[in-house]
C-alpha cells in the first residue's frame, strides 16, 4: 500500500495469523473507511440500483436514398430505400433526484430521437432530455417516475491520488458492469475539453460506461466517467464532481449553461497567444481587436496558452467588461472587450488538440 498515503489499523478481527486484517483508508477530512473482502461488493449493493442503462435511437437520413433521384428508372439503384434509417447507442447514467433526474454525458444524448432508460431492477422508463452542455459533455435526463434511488456528488476537496474508486455502468450494453482502481491523477487536460480538467482513473472504462458514475468507498460520485485514451490501456477519463455540479444546477434552471465568449480564435505561437480569425460583429470585432493581434494580458495577468484564457474566464459572466492588453505589430495597446454568449456550436466536444493527450469519448 506504498505510496497512498494509507493509515493501517487492525480491526476488532484484525490479527495478523489468523483473522482477518482490515485496512483503513484516511480520506482528507479525517474519517477512516476500512477496506476489506466485502467493501466493494457493499458499495455495489448500496449504488448500483441508481445507476441505469441507456438505450439511445437516432433517425439519420439515409445517403444512399439520394441515389434513387439520380439513377431514376434503374431498379435496384435505390428505389424503395427508406428516407432514414435509425442508429442505436447505448450508455450509462446515475439518478441525482429520486423524482426521476438523470446524469449522463452529452454525447449520449446528442441528436438523439429516443431514449429508453433501464433500472438494474428491469424497469424501463421513457427518458426526455432536459438540457445538454456540449462545452463539458454533460446532459440532464428527465424520467416520470417517483420515490428512485439516488447518489449524491461527493466533497471535491477530499478526493486524493490514490484512493481507490469504483466505475459502474453498461460498457457494450452489459448493463451494472462493476470494475475498481485508483484515482490516478488529477486535473488533466485532455483534447476532448478546455472546460475540464479530468480526474484519470485506471478503473476499467469502455464504450458504454459513458456518463456512469465513478464512486468513492463511501458510494459518493467523484467523477462522470466519459473518456478513454485511444492509444493506451488503463488510462481513462471522468469528469469531476466539481465541475459536474455546477453544470447540473445550471442544466436544471435554464437547460444549458450560458457561458462568455469573446468571438476569437487564437493560435499558440512563441510570441503569444496570435489572434488567428475573430468573428465578424462577435465581442473582439466590436472590442477592435484584429487577426494578428498578440494577446499578451487578460485582466492584467500574463497569458501563454489557450488554457490560460478558458480559466481567466470561468467565473465571469457575459455582459462583463474584460481588460486585454495586446501588442499589434510590435505597439503595445489596450483594449475593452464585454463578453458576448458563447454560441452552441463553438461548444461542441473536440476529439483532437494539439500539444494534448489524445481522448476519445466512449461510444454510445
Amino acid at each position: 500500500m506504498r505510496g497512498m498515503r494509507s493509515t493501517v489499523t487492525r480491526g476488532m478481527r484484525g490479527i495478523v495469523g489468523g483473522g482477518v486484517l482490515t485496512l483503513s483508508l484516511a480520506t482528507a477530512a479525517g474519517a477512516a473507511v476500512p477496506l476489506g473482502p466485502t467493501t466493494i461488493a457493499d458499495l455495489v449493493d448500496k449504488a448500483a440500483p441508481a445507476v441505469v442503462n441507456l438505450d439511445t435511437v437516432k433517425r439519420q437520413r439515409n445517403p444512399m436514398r439520394d441515389l434513387d433521384a439520380f439513377f431514376h428508372g434503374y431498379p435496384g439503384t435505390g428505389r424503395g430505400l427508406p428516407s432514414f434509417f435509425e442508429q442505436r447507442g447505448v450508455g450509462s447514467g446515475f439518478v441525482i433526484d429520486s423524482a426521476g433526474l438523470i446524469v449522463t454525458n452529452y454525447h449520449v444524448t446528442k441528436g438523439v430521437s429516443a431514449i429508453t432508460v433501464t433500472f438494474p431492477d428491469g424497469r424501463s422508463f421513457q427518458g426526455k432530455v432536459i438540457g445538454q452542455d456540449p462545452g463539458t459533455d454533460l446532459a440532464l435526463v428527465s424520467i416520470q417516475a417517483k420515490g428512485l434511488p439516488t447518489l449524491k456528488f461527493a466533497d471535491p476537496r477530499a478526493v486524493r491520488v490514490g484512493e481507490w474508486v469504483v466505475a459502474i455502468g453498461s460498457p457494450l450494453g452489459l448493463s451494472t458492469t462493476v470494475t475498481a482502481g485508483i484515482v490516478s491523477a488529477l486535473k488533466r487536460s485532455v483534447a476532448i475539453s478546455e472546460r475540464v480538467e479530468f480526474l484519470q482513473t485506471d478503473a476499467p472504462i469502455n464504450p458504454g460506461n459513458s456518463g456512469g458514475p465513478l464512486l468513492n468507498l463511501k458510494g459518493e460520485v467523484i467523477g462522470i466517467n466519459t473518456a478513454i485514451a485511444a492509444r493506451a490501456q488503463g488510462i481513462g477519463f471522468a469528469i469531476p464532481a466539481e465541475t459536474a455540479r455546477f453544470v447540473v444546477s445550471e442544466l436544471r434552471e435554464k437547460g444549458k449553461v450560458e457561458r462568455p465568449w469573446m468571438g476569437l480564435f487564437i493560435q499558440v505561437e512563441e510570441a503569444g497567444l496570435r489572434v488567428h480569425e475573430v468573428s465578424p460583429g462577435g465581442p473582439a470585432s466590436r472590442a477592435g481587436i484584429q487577426p494578428g493581434d498578440v494577446i499578451l494580458e487578460l485582466e492584467g495577468k500574463k497569458v501563454s496558452e489557450a488554457a490560460d484564457v478558458t480559466r481567466a474566464l470561468g467565473d465571469r459572466r457575459v455582459g462583463d467588461k474584460v481588460r486585454l492588453a495586446v501588442s499589434r505589430q510590435g505597439r503595445r495597446q489596450q483594449l475593452i472587450l464585454v463578453l458576448g454568449a458563447m454560441p452552441p456550436e463553438v461548444q461542441e466536444p473536440r476529439s483532437e488538440a494539439s500539444g494534448r493527450p489524445d481522448a476519445d469519448p466512449e461510444d454510445e
